[in-house]
């Protein structure tokens, strides 16, 4: 049959979208950080624009991880702000230009996920014009809740207080975003590092998994998982600008004049350096930033072919923090245990062990000294009193401080009565050592819990709050203690009513909460510090806790009272093992009282009994100070 004069339409030429495209191009050959530093554009933090690895090498070799074949776990136990969350943006984005898969990133809890989506990831993704082409053009594919790349490729933003959420999908790609902060258990699920793995079971051999996080308080997740997974564990080090030598950065080498003790004042004149192990060469933040650029990670011990690699890097390897910050908060942190456990996990990267110590009643009476009860050591700037309030007596301990928060244990018994109460807080005056020259109490701290009276009219409560308002003259103070976690140790609350009349009180009663977990762990801790050590040159430490010549196995035995354990959950709390506690209790509202969250502080006291002169309007605050 001739068709050649039949009227045929020929084909249109096929369009294939620019998505369609980039399916089927060949993929270039790249590592992550190659990737990164061609293509990444940072959009917040302190050096936004193109990627620049030399900024941060220490993230290279983590990064290139990512596309070793054989690694499927990577760990990364870093110190805060130095460079590990950028570790994870730059191989999400490769994985979604280069090799496009299922991914799930999941963070601590809601708020924070759909923060960070919003404010980070999707602008990340929005400025990386290799990214931006790939987002699809539907607005309700790019959102807190998911993001939808026309290449296949599907990313879910999840929390780990949702099971439901962790359950939902499979994934090839897992990044866990600070760890340490995710809950425990979720719901009656498993917890959430183990749904998430799970979501990972369909890729056997092609799954990435990564953890980031800075490590917290023991057990630390992070920790864990680098300890326990990690086939290698990897540390970095710098090579000294003078003699070329390697060496893993340690605290220790960070140096500063040795007549220096201020932290403000290191901090801003930047007086510390770090001292090479092998030459002594000292090395400013300039030099410090050399010797990482040309320095490398080395493992503890190689594995061949790992396939989970941990890494870990305290934050003095970073350029963006000066040697003189790491030294001026570890020099804040040796008279506070509060920012000495901020120094660990935020500066070493370590995780933050609870000291679980029993302790026996001689180790406690190993801390008397020859002074006999009722005497002030000349040093001593202040007197404390802390009260326990029983049904019927009180219990006390007066605590003499010194200007580095020091401390003798003058006195400690019962008293019966209000007026015996009234007598130790007014009246009481204790001699200073080797002087005519005596002490009052200048605060004490009254707890006001306690049960109904005999004629169940009235509470012990509502007797203590009538006996604080008539004896109203700055010096004792109604407390009350509570178990729970306060970001603040001491935190002034002001009642207005009776708890039990619902009575008016007029103008209103101050009361101070405590957080009695956070005392006892200080107390304990003083308990550790140590005296001067001539032999090898160490000063006495700061906040040492002394015992009268007389304080017996009673005192002792109530100090011990009460021991700090771990539950089946991995927390750790104080549980009583005795049923007399007061005198620790006491111990505790005496040491709250000297407390910098106490105002007026007992560093305001110091710095009045400075002064040349005392006005009559701060008498308030140096009263029982004579």
């Amino acid at each position: 049959m001739n068709i050649s004069n039949q009227n045929i339409t020929p084909p249109r030429s096929i369009q294939f979208t620019a998505a369609e495209r980039h399916v089927v191009e060949e993929k270039e050959n790249l590592t992550v950080s190659q990737w990164a530093e061609k293509y990444r554009v940072v959009t917040n933090g302190p050096k936004p624009g193109k990627w620049q690895n030399e900024t941060t090498p220490y993230l290279t070799e983590p990064m290139d991880c990512w596309n070793i074949p054989w690694i499927r776990t990577i760990i990364l136990c870093f110190a805060p702000q130095i460079g590990k969350t950028q570790i994870a943006f730059n191989c999400l984005c490769f994985s979604v230009d280069q090799d496009p898969g299922p991914g799930m990133y999941v963070m601590p809890d809601e708020k924070t996920t759909k923060r960070i989506t919003k404010r980070r990831l999707i602008p990340m993704f929005r400025e990386t014009p290799r990214i931006t082409r790939l987002l699809s053009p539907r607005s309700d594919d790019t959102s807190v809740q998911g993001i939808h790349f026309l290449n296949g490729m599907d990313l879910m933003p999840v929390w780990a207080t949702s099971a439901a959420e962790l359950a939902s999908e499979s994934a090839r790609y897992l990044f866990f975003d600070e760890t340490d902060k995710y809950p425990e258990f979720t719901g009656r699920e498993a917890d959430p590092i183990s749904l998430g793995k799970i979501r990972t079971n369909a890729y056997p051999h092609t799954k990435k998994i990564l953890y980031l996080s800075t490590p917290a308080s023991e057990p630390s997740t992070i920790t864990k998982a680098l300890t326990d997974e990690a086939d290698e564990i990897r540390h970095y080090y710098a090579k000294c600008p003078f003699c070329g030598a390697l060496q893993k950065m340690e605290f220790s080498q960070i140096v500063w004049p040795e007549t220096e003790r201020d932290p403000r004042r290191i901090k801003r004149r930047r007086l510390a350096n770090y001292e090479c192990v092998e030459c002594g060469e000292l090395w400013d933040d300039h030099m410090r930033d050399y010797a990482v650029r040309n320095g490398l990670w080395q493992s503890e011990t190689e594995v061949y072919r790992p396939e989970t690699v941990g890494f870990h890097l305290p934050s003095w390897y970073s350029p963006f923090i000066s040697l003189s910050a790491v030294a001026a908060d570890f020099l804040q942190g040796k008279d506070d245990l509060a920012k000495f456990m901020m120094f660990v996990t935020q500066h070493k990267a370590e995780e933050w062990k609870e000291i679980i110590d029993p302790k026996e009643e001689s180790g406690i009476l190993e801390h008397r000294t020859d002074i006999p009860p009722g005497i002030v050591p000349p040093e001593a700037i202040a007197l404390t009193c802390g009260i326990d309030m029983q049904k019927h007596g009180f219990w006390f301990v007066v605590r003499a401080w010194a200007a580095d928060r020091t401390s003798w244990l003058i006195q400690y018994g019962y008293l019966a009565s209000w007026s015996d109460i009234e007598a130790l807080v007014f009246d009481t005056r204790y001699q200073i050592q080797g002087t005519d020259k005596t002490k009052g109490i200048w605060r004490a701290a009254l707890d006001t819990g306690g049960g109904i009276v005999d004629a169940d009219e009235w509470s012990r409560t509502e007797e203590a709050y009538e006996w604080l308002r008539k004896n109203n003259r700055k010096v004792v103070y109604g407390i009350k203690g509570g178990s729970r976690f306060q970001i603040k140790k001491v935190q002034l609350s002001v009642i207005d009513k009776m708890p039990r009349s619902s009575k008016p009180i007029p103008g209103g009663l101050e009361l101070r909460l405590l957080d009695t977990s956070q005392f006892k762990d200080v107390l304990h801790w003083r308990l550790g510090r140590q005296e001067a050590d001539a032999e090898n040159e160490k000063e006495p430490e700061t906040q040492r806790f002394y015992l009268h010549s007389e304080a017996g196995m009673d005192y002792a035995k109530q100090i011990l009272s009460e021991e700090k354990r771990r539950t089946h959950k991995g927390k750790t709390e104080w549980k009583q093992i005795r049923r007399d506690n007061h005198l620790l209790d006491c111990e505790v509202y005496a040491s709250a009282c000297v407390d910098p969250e106490w105002v007026p502080s007992f560093s305001m006291l110091m710095e009045h009994l400075k002064s040349p002169s005392r006005p009559r309007g701060r008498r308030i605050i140096s009263k029982g100070i004579e």
